[in-house]
C-alpha cells in the first residue's frame, strides 16, 4: 500500500502531537494489537510509547507499557522478534575473536568497545552501507565516492575477505547483528496481517529498512510515514533524498511550528528554497508564536569580533542552552579549544560533561577545606577520587569505599589527619591541582579558567557540540554553525545539512564564517 507522508518540517510535534492524535483517531477504529508504531532510535520509539501512554483515551482502554511491546519499536526490534531470534549481537570480544582469526581486522588503530558499538570500525561502515543501500559488497565498493579513503586502511579485496570471515564467525556462534535482522525479515517472513503502520521519521529509512516497510504494508488498511524531506541527512547510510523529496511533494503538511523563531525560521527557509524550487513545492512552516531572535556573524574563532562578544555575553548571563554544530573535523578541534580558552563547562552531544560539577566542586572547596571548614560525607568521598600519595596515608589500596562505615555527617580536615587517612602536612596543600594523581596539565588549566569565570556547579550543562548528523533531532534555545567544508560535496546534500544545523535553534543563531576554501552551502566545489 502506497504511504501517506505527513510532511513536518523542524519543531511542529511531528512525534509529540501529530502521531499521538493520530494514534487516538485510529484507536477508535481498530485494536491497539494491529496498530504498529516504529521509528529509528530505542530513544524514539519509548518517547512515541511514553506520550501514547500518557492520553486519556488510552488510559481508559486499561493499556499498559506491557500492551506496547512489539507494538511500538525500533524496524530492527520488530523484524528481530517476528523472527522469534533470541542471539546475541556480534560485539566487541566478537571483534578481538575475528581479529584472532583474520589479522586484517587488527589494521584500524586504536578501535575501542565504543568503536564496536557504534559501528564505525571502516569495515563495519562498508558492510553496513552495503546493506543501508542494498547493494553486493563489489558494487558499494565501486559506488562509494573516494571509496580508498571512505574505509582506509583496507582496499576492496580486503574487506570482501573479511566479510567471509564476519559472516562465518556469526553463523558458527549463532551471533546477529541489525543488518541480518532486516535481511531475515525480508527472506523469510510472512506479511503481518496488521491494520495500520505508521513510521517515525521515515527520511531516515534506508533502502533495506524501505523494503521491510513496503513488506509491512501488504495487509495495512492505512500507513502514515512522518517525516520531512528536507531533513534527509543519512544518505551515505542509505537513505534516499531524491525519492522523499518525490513522495513528499504533495503531502498533508504540519504548518505551525513550535520551535524556531521568525528569525532563525527565516534563515532556513532561504537555505532551503533551492531544493523547495528543484522539486516544485513550498512548505508554510509559520514560525513560533512571540519568538523573534537575532542573527550574528562570527569571522573567526580566534580573533575579537561582535558576534563572538555577544555570544560568550549570552552564555554568561543567561540560563539559556547553546548548540555548536558543524560539518566536521577540524571544526571538532577549533570548538573545543574555543570553549577551554573561555572557560566555558561543555559536553559532546551524546556524552557527559568534560568535565563534572564534581570535578570541579572539588578544586573550587578544598581550600575551604584545608581552612577548617567542615564538610560532607559526600564531599570527602569526591575529594579522595582525585587525590593521590602526596596527601593520602599509605595510598588508597583495593578497597573501593574506605568510608562506608563512617556516619553521614560533616567532617573536618583534622579528623581525616586523626583517622590516618591524610597526612600531617595535608593543611599546606593549598591548591587541589598539585595534590591530585596524575592528570593532563591543559585539564587543570581549564579547571582553573571556568572556576574563574563563575562555573555554575548545581545546574545541567548548558552548552553542547556535535557535527550535524550527530545533533539531528535536537534542540536548543540557541545554535552557533560553523560553515567550514573541506570537501567536495553534492549542493543539495549541504542544503538539506545547513536546514537541519540552523533549524535545531529556537531564538538566536551564529554563523561562524568558513576557515577552509569551501563554505556549507554554496555551489563552488559542489556537484550536481
Amino acid at each position: 500500500m502506497t504511504p501517506k507522508f505527513i510532511s513536518g518540517p523542524p519543531g511542529t510535534g511531528k512525534t509529540s502531537m501529530w502521531l499521538t492524535n493520530k494514534y487516538v483517531e485510529l484507536l477508535n477504529k481498530y485494536s491497539h494489537s494491529n496498530i504498529l508504531v516504529l521509528s529509528h532510535t530505542n530513544v524514539a520509539a519509548d518517547e512515541i510509547r511514553d506520550n501514547i501512554l500518557s492520553l486519556k483515551e488510552v488510559k481508559e482502554k486499561g493499556l499498559t507499557k506491557k500492551s506496547f511491546k512489539g507494538k511500538i519499536s525500533t524496524i530492527h526490534s520488530y523484524c528481530k522478534q517476528r523472527m522469534q531470534d533470541r542471539r546475541e549481537l556480534w560485539g566487541y570480544t566478537d571483534y578481538e575473536a575475528c581479529c584472532e582469526l583474520n589479522g586484517d581486522f587488527k589494521l584500524a588503530k586504536k578501535i575501542t568497545s565504543k568503536d564496536i558499538d557504534s559501528r564505525s570500525h571502516p569495515f563495519l561502515k562498508f558492510i553496513d552501507g552495503a546493506h543501508g543501500h542494498a547493494r553486493s559488497l563489489e558494487d558499494h565498493w565501486e559506488e562509494t565516492e573516494n571509496n580508498t579513503e571512505a574505509f582506509k586502511p583496507y582496499k576492496k579485496d580486503t574487506l570482501i575477505d573479511m566479510a567471509k570471515t564476519y559472516y562465518d564467525y556469526l553463523e558458527e556462534y549463532k551471533l546477529a547483528d541489525y543488518n541480518e535482522m532486516l535481511q531475515k525479515f525480508i527472506d523469510k517472513a510472512k506479511a503481518p496481517e496488521i491494520d495500520v503502520l505508521i513510521v517515525d521519521e521515515a527520511q531516515d529509512s534506508n533502502a533495506s529498512q524501505r523494503i521491510v516497510l513496503e513488506k509491512l504494508s501488504t495487509h495495512a488498511k492505512e500507513v502514515y510515514w512522518i517525516g520531512d524531506a528536507d531533513q534527509t541527512i543519512f544518505e551515505f547510510a542509505g537513505s534516499d533524498a531524491d525519492y522523499f523529496h518525490t513522495l513528499s511533494k504533495d503531502a498533508e503538511q504540519l504548518e505551525q511550528g513550535y520551535r524556531c523563531g521568525l528569525t532563525i525560521n527565516t534563515k532556513c527557509k532561504e537555505i532551503i528554497k533551492p531544493i523547495w524550487d528543484h522539486y516544485g513545492y513550498t512548505r508554510v512552516w509559520k514560525p513560533a508564536k512571540n519568538i523573534i531572535g537575532e542573527a550574528y556573524q562570527i569571522p573567526s574563532w580566534d580573533r575579537p569580533s561582535y558576534g563572538l562578544d555577544k555570544l560568550l555575553e549570552k552564555i554568561e548571563t543567561t540560563k539559556e542552552t547553546f548548540l555548536f554544530t558543524y560539518r566536521g573535523t577540524p571544526t571538532d578541534v577549533k570548538v573545543r579549544q574555543f570553549f577551554k580558552r573561555n572557560g566555558i563547562q561543555f559536553a559532546h552531544i551524546k556524552n557527559t560533561a568534560y568535565v563534572s560539577n564534581k570535578e570541579l566542586r572539588c578544586h573550587k572547596v578544598w581550600p575551604n577545606f584545608i581552612a577548617g571548614e567542615p564538610m560532607p560525607l559526600k564531599q570527602i568521598k569526591d575529594f579522595w577520587d582525585y587525590i593521590g600519595s602526596i596527601v593520602v596515608v599509605r595510598g588508597k589500596g583495593k578497597n573501593t569505599d574506605p568510608f562506608k562505615d563512617w556516619v553521614k555527617q560533616d567532617y573536618t580536615i583534622d579528623q581525616l589527619i586523626s583517622k590516618n587517612y591524610l597526612k600531617d602536612n595535608t593543611k599546606d596543600q593549598t591548591d587541589f591541582s598539585l595534590i591530585r594523581t596524575k592528570v593532563d596539565p591543559e585539564r587543570l588549566k581549564y579547571i582553573d579558567n571556568a572556576l574563574h569565570k563563575g562555573a555554575d556547579l548545581e545546574g545541567d550543562v548548558r552548552v553542547k557540540y556535535g557535527n550535524i548528523h550527530e545533533v539531528k533531532g535536537t534542540t536548543f534555545d540557541n545554535v552557533i554553525v560553523d560553515e567550514t567544508r573541506t570537501r567536495v560535496e553534492e549542493y543539495f546534500t549541504q542544503l538539506r545539512l545547513k536546514f537541519v544545523a540552523y533549524s535545531r535553534g529556537r531564538i538566536d543563531y551564529w554563523t561562524v564564517q568558513s576557515s577552509d576554501k569551501y563554505k556549507l552551502g554554496e555551489r563552488r566545489g559542489s556537484t550536481i
